[in-house]
């Protein structure tokens, strides 16, 4: 197995010049890095305070390991100032020089620029450093947001140039990322404004396309998870049930035979599907299906369990960027500049990109800024994460298989099918246990809203809206969307909208969870009444391939394995970023709307087509403009 590329983190204070975010950025920057290395993809080596010594003893330790070399505190061109003493800039460039795997040496302290030279005469690869002296609570959020990108699948170029951006809109200027080449002259945009450069040495691309390693083999097993004479299939999933009681206790009733104590397996398995919110009970109903190879050990049985852990973890994940959003422009919240990233990603960053992690740390700004959770209930989520609980193992084992599809492992998967499918049943029912609070809200699609606005009497608001609960008989659509009634209201809430609520009596009291997650028929006239034949629930994946700020926004279907909507045109659905037009990756198939395909185009040239669709663009660069500014 080849060893753990190793990020060396090096800190030193000085008594009589204190840097008072120094610890900040230590806590911040391994803390970024933890689940990385707990995963086992790298190893993260921190000292606090170093000395000479110290740095001398780890890069004997670590040798040929070490891939990122990263110094904070006081600096000058000719040295960095370690506790005890300081180091020399010219001796230490010989020994980085030395170590064959390193691909960044990052210097953040100031005026590190002098140094720069020594490194790349040494044949080191790629270098951050400062020009100028920096100021600590800049230096802080620039290293920050550089790991972070980089933690999110970025290259080293990648991130440097995102770090950059999110400078920028924090603390305002004019100015392009410095990236230099050996020979090239410097120049630097505004050297006070953005201090920070990234220097090349020659023949140096695989340093700056490095990316943080992504699969790993988790091999931890659980003796009482995996017992092949006791298993069978889906049992550690009716297990969530006892979770779901604690919070409808109504729900046990339904479950169990009558005139008996036993509880039925397959009424279990109904109420799971069916009350959970639709993400999670769609890909549920996927995994529990008696059809294919889904009620035996298999490849894609593991596969559909990764992806109702993925689809899991995107629905939380978006249920609080949501409320952040709302706090945002409530003015009760500081949004972080790293929360865009999501909105920037490809597709191969999709499949990198931690939802359960960012999940915390989003829930976590929420709560430092003393606002209150819209669902109470993921802050003891982000205690039991944070206490290395089951569910932090849980976390881990399923990112491990996770890893291992998207990076195309599956000899490792196929040789240890039946294990991995017991183990990754297991650990998915432990997520779902911690989630079970979740079936007490209500996941709603507002197709229409009628304002009745009579004279002389009360203005009402008749909603269009169903609950989005999958029915295990029928996917095709949710309940009561066939024929939808109003309900009436004396105030009104969001139209086309997926939103989340506590109360279908009070609708003040909801979550919007637009441009996230979409219900396409909310989009179509006429679909208030009975002409919605199938669920048309689509949550926001990531940007499509290329280079072009303005890229198109994929969504996937929510009711198929989501690495067959990666597959499936029909699956996916695509807003065009210019322009707001829309791709549904569907020709008409009948014969009534290729006629009406037929005459659009014939009037396209004199009529303007009003994209219902556009709102969604719309949204998410209003979002981007808020958590940037």
């Amino acid at each position: 197995m080849t060893e753990r590329p190793v990020i060396l983190l090096t800190f030193a204070n000085q008594q009589d010049a204190y840097l008072e975010n120094l610890k900040k950025e230590s806590k911040k920057l391994n803390y970024i890095l933890s689940t990385h290395h707990d995963k086992g993809t790298i190893e993260v080596f921190r000292e606090e305070s170093t000395s000479t010594d110290d740095i001398k003893k780890a890069i004997e330790r670590f040798d040929k390991r070490i891939t990122i070399f990263h110094y904070g505190g006081h600096a000058d061109g000719g040295s960095l100032r370690f506790e005890g003493g300081d180091g020399n800039a010219a001796g230490l460039a010989e020994l980085l020089g030395q170590l064959p795997n390193l691909k960044l040496v990052f210097l953040n302290g100031c005026s590190t620029e002098a140094q720069v030279q020594f490194l790349l005469d040494n044949g080191v690869k790629a270098i951050i450093a400062t020009a100028v002296p920096i100021n600590d609570e800049k230096a802080v959020v620039f290293a920050e947001d550089f790991y972070r990108s980089l933690s999110n699948g970025h290259t080293i170029e990648s991130a440097f140039r995102r770090a950059v951006a999110n400078l920028k809109f924090v603390y305002g200027g004019d100015f392009d990322a410095t990236i230099v080449r050996k020979g090239d002259a410097v120049v630097h945009g505004d050297k006070a404004k953005m201090p920070w450069g990234l220097y090349i040495n020659e023949d140096s691309d695989d340093a700056l396309n490095w990316e943080m390693p992504t699969y790993y083999p988790k091999d931890s097993v659980r003796a009482d998870a995996v017992d092949q004479s006791n298993f069978k299939v889906n049992m550690h999933i009716e297990e969530v049930i006892y979770s779901m009681f604690d919070v409808k206790p109504e729900l046990e009733a339904l479950c169990t035979y009558e005139d008996e104590d036993e509880l039925d397996p397959r009424a279990v398995l109904l109420q799971i599907i069916q009350n959970f919110p639709w993400p999670i009970g769609a890909q549920v109903r996927l995994l529990v299906a008696k059809d294919g190879d889904m009620d035996t050990p298999s490849m894609d049985r593991l596969k559909q369990i990764v992806s109702v852990y993925t689809m899991t973890s995107q629905f939380i994940f978006y249920v609080i960027m949501s409320q952040m959003w709302d706090e945002k422009r409530a003015a009760t919240f500081t949004a972080k500049s790293f929360l865009v990233d999501m909105l920037y990603m490809n597709q191969k960053q999709f499949g990198q990109f931690d939802y359960f992690k960012n999940f915390i740390e989003a829930t976590k700004l929420l709560l430092d800024a003393d606002c209150e959770l819209c669902i109470s209930e993921f802050e003891q989520v982000v205690e039991d994460f944070d206490s290395h609980s089951e569910l932090y193992e849980a976390y881990l084992y399923l990112e491990s298989i996770r890893s291992a599809i998207n990076t195309g492992h599956l000899e490792t998967l196929e040789a240890k099918t039946f294990e991995k499918c017991v183990e990754g049943e297991y650990y998915l029912s432990t997520i779902l246990y911690h989630l079970a609070f979740t079936i007490k809200y209500d996941l709603v699609t507002v197709r229409d809203i009628h304002v009745v606005n009579h004279r002389n009497m009360d203005t009402e608001f008749n909603h269009f809206i169903s609950r989005l609960n999958v029915k295990v008989g029928d996917i095709a659509v949710s309940e009561g969307s066939k024929k939808m009634k109003a309900r009436i209201y004396k105030t009104f809430t969001n139209n086309s909208s997926v939103i989340l609520t506590s109360s279908l009596q009070d609708p003040t009291q909801f979550l919007n969870l637009s441009p996230f997650i979409i219900d396409k028929n909310a989009f179509r006239n006429g679909l208030t009444e009975d002409r919605a034949t199938e669920q048309q629930l689509f949550m926001y994946a990531h940007r499509v391939d290329g280079d072009a700020p303005d890229r198109d926004y994929k969504y996937y279907a929510t009711f198929h394995n989501i690495y067959v909507a990666q597959e499936r045109a029909s699956d996916q659905f695509l807003i065009d970023g210019p322009a707001g037009a829309t791709k549904d990756n569907k020709e008409p198939t009948d014969t009534r709307s290729r006629m009406r395909s037929r005459r659009r185009r014939r009037t396209s040239a004199t009529t303007q087509i009003i994209n219902p669709y556009a709102v969604l663009k719309r949204q998410f660069e209003i979002l981007e403009k808020d958590l940037i500014s």
